[in-house]
């Protein structure tokens, strides 16, 4: 089987007639014939019963022409992206952990997307050790993970701290308070990511825990918190715009103060970046402030 017999194939299952067919794509009659008698010898199916000076399409060949269409779409999408001259669009693949991902990299990606409107970001979420696999695999060029990585093929730069903070619903009964002691702190209700390194810290420090739910993500875990099901430790940055809303409130809790958490770019060792990764990394603000107000203070 080949792209060339495909081709012809859709061909001719769109203007049902194997002339017609062949006039399009600039073959002979006999030419577009043979192919096609190959294509089913290959499969060891009939795809197209002749009727007339046309054809029919058998049961076999509707499915396969409906398989075959995207895929002779995606070798012309290909042929338009990467054709020498024509190139139209450029990749910044990166991948992060829940808190860059939902805080930093889509703002970050939307202005650096206003400065360089021909490339086309993916972004990913993951794990820190899938993260780092990704870049290993070449799977994606900058990862920005929770944890440094220490494998010889891969580059490891600080990125920012992140702030553990604990929240309640506006409407829990501690939202009224300022500030929680140790012993008050050990006997609330906890709502936690699962796997969540900040309960671990806490426990470590001497911290008894009173953690009735565990949720996959931090989402989950913001929205058992507004239901009132408990308290919830997560970085600021994931909680702002709750807080700033007013569906969340902050409980000052000092302890938590001591809860050293960093995240980290990363990127493989041996592969250069390509441009738009290099430009990015450069354009990438190693601080809190909004990533669209510092792009449009730059310009002014």
């Amino acid at each position: 089987m080949t792209i060339n017999q495909l081709k012809i194939f859709d061909a001719v299952a769109r203007h049902v007639n194997v002339t017609k067919a062949a006039r399009e794509i600039r073959i002979s009659q006999p030419t577009a014939s043979k192919q096609l008698r190959l294509l089913e010898d290959e499969f060891g199916l009939k795809f197209h019963l002749r009727i007339g000076q046309g054809i029919r399409l058998t049961e076999d060949g509707l499915l396969f022409w409906s398989t075959v269409r995207p895929i002779l779409q995606q070798i012309e999408n290909l042929g338009k992206t990467f054709r020498t001259g024509i190139r139209q669009a450029r990749f910044l693949r990166v991948a992060g952990t829940e808190s860059p991902s939902t805080s930093l990299l889509p703002e970050a990606l939307k202005a650096f997307k206003m400065t360089h409107p021909d490339v086309q970001p993916i972004l990913r979420t993951s794990s820190s050790e899938a993260i780092e696999q990704l870049v290993l695999n070449y799977g994606v060029e900058i990862g920005f993970i929770n944890n440094p990585s220490y494998h010889p093929q891969i580059i490891t730069q600080p990125l920012r701290s992140e702030e553990v903070i604990a929240v309640v619903s506006a409407r829990h009964p501690l939202a009224k308070k300022a500030t929680l002691s140790q012993e008050e702190f050990a006997k609330v209700p906890l709502v936690i990511r699962t796997g969540g390194r900040n309960a671990k810290q806490l426990e470590q420090m001497g911290f008894k825990l009173n953690i009735v739910m565990e949720c996959e993500s931090s989402e989950i875990v913001k929205a058992a918190v507004r239901s009132g099901i408990g308290m919830g430790l997560l970085y600021r940055d994931i909680v702002e715009s709750d807080l700033r809303t007013g569906y969340l409130k902050a409980i000052e809790i000092p302890e938590l103060k001591r809860i050293d958490v960093k995240s980290f770019i990363i990127y493989h060792k041996g592969i250069p970046l390509s441009p738009a990764a290099q430009d990015f990394l450069a354009f990438l603000p190693h601080c809190r402030e909004p990533m669209v107000a510092k792009l449009q203070s730059a310009k002014n």
